[in-house]
Formats: C-alpha cells, structure tokens, sequence
C-alpha cells in the first residue's frame, strides 16, 4: 500500500525506527534453564559429599558410624590401628578437633583426620588405651544428623574408669551412606560434670 500522504508516511517512518530503537535497548527475554544441570557444570554435586571410596558397612547408620571409631581407636599397647578405615569414615575435609584440660586451661586443635592418626599414635601408640561408649543420643533431620556419644577410657579392659566425657560428631548422609563431618569433645572434670540426659545408668552395658 502506497502512502498518499508525506506527513502520513514520515510520521509512520518515525514510529518504525522509533519501535527498532525500543526494541534494541530492551532487556533481553529471560533464558529458561534446566535444573537437570551436568554434573561437571554444577558445583554442588560435582563430587560425592562422603567420598568416593568404598562405603564402609559401619557408614549405614548414624549410630554404627560412631561406635567403628571406638573399635579403631582402643587397643592394646604397641596394635596397629586401622586409620585408614578411619579417613573413609570421613567427608573429605572433615576435621578432629582435639581437646584437653591443662593447667585449669582449655586447649583446642582442630586438625585433620591424618594429623589426629599421628597424634594418636605417638602419644597413645606404646600403652594400653580402652575406650568405650556407654550413652549415645542421636538426633537427625533428613540428610543431616548430631550425636552425642558418652565415653569412659581405661587403661585395661577390665580396669578402672580412667577419663569420662562426651565426644560430639556432625554426620551427613550424601544419599549413599553417612559419614563424619567433623569429632570433637570435652572430658568430664570437677567443674562440669556429664549430665544426666548424657550419662548412661549405673550398670549399663554398651548396646
């Protein structure tokens, strides 16, 4: 169709270049994207939050998660223990913050499962070392779980109680298995006793 009239016709040229500016300048429309995003292209997931290793038959459940570091850690003077096991029983990057009571002081050392191996070893690795777990308390939600684990060490297995505490784990479950996110505890001393809701009642044998 033809134009007759240039007031007309330039009126509608101006309103065409007037649309293209317009449209050229607006935002570009919104992308939809797929949540079924690659693996690689994700940085949550890209790797198994428990590892990658072979799932230990102790990593089922929240509460045989805790007690496998009680059977790695006791032993007899001079026993090799089992610290591998012990790494895969923790998300890597998971961390052992070692604790004790010096000079009425408080001492903390976070460290990492091989650090706690070394230390392990060269101060417990040439004596007897027992402990055991008497209470346990688990509380989880979904993927997510906290247990408080309360302990006594002996020097023999049938001798008498040496130190009691509580040792507090963070556990996760990556939807494979759980495993340790980080240990740390606190020995029972003369100025804070266990409480009862933690102490296991007199005569308790382990569960």
């Amino acid at each position: 169709m033809t134009l007759k009239n240039p007031l007309t016709a330039f009126t509608a040229a101006s309103l065409l270049a007037l649309n293209l500016a317009t449209t050229a300048s607006a935002e570009p429309a919104p992308v939809l994207v797929s949540y079924a995003v690659a693996v690689q292209d994700n940085p949550l997931g890209a790797n198994a939050a428990c590892g990658t290793g072979e799932p230990d038959r102790a990593s089922l459940a929240p509460d045989t998660l805790v007690r496998a570091l009680y059977e790695i850690v006791t032993g007899p003077a001079g026993a090799k223990k089992d610290w591998a096991r012990m790494a895969n029983l923790f998300a890597p990057g998971g961390i052992v913050t070692t604790t004790t009571h010096r000079g009425g002081a408080f001492l903390a050392d976070p460290q990492t499962p091989a650090q706690f191996a070394a230390l392990n070893d060269r101060l417990l690795g040439h004596r007897h070392f027992y402990e055991r777990e008497v209470a346990q308390q688990i509380q989880s939600f979904g993927h997510i779980a906290h247990a408080w684990s309360t302990y006594e060490t002996r020097d023999r297995v049938d001798g008498p109680v040496r130190v009691r505490g509580v040792n507090a784990f963070q556990l996760l479950n990556d939807g494979k298995r759980w495993c340790i996110l980080s240990l740390t505890w606190d020995a029972e001393t003369g100025a804070h006793l266990i409480p009862p809701a933690f102490d296991a009642a007199p005569g308790r044998a382990d569960k």
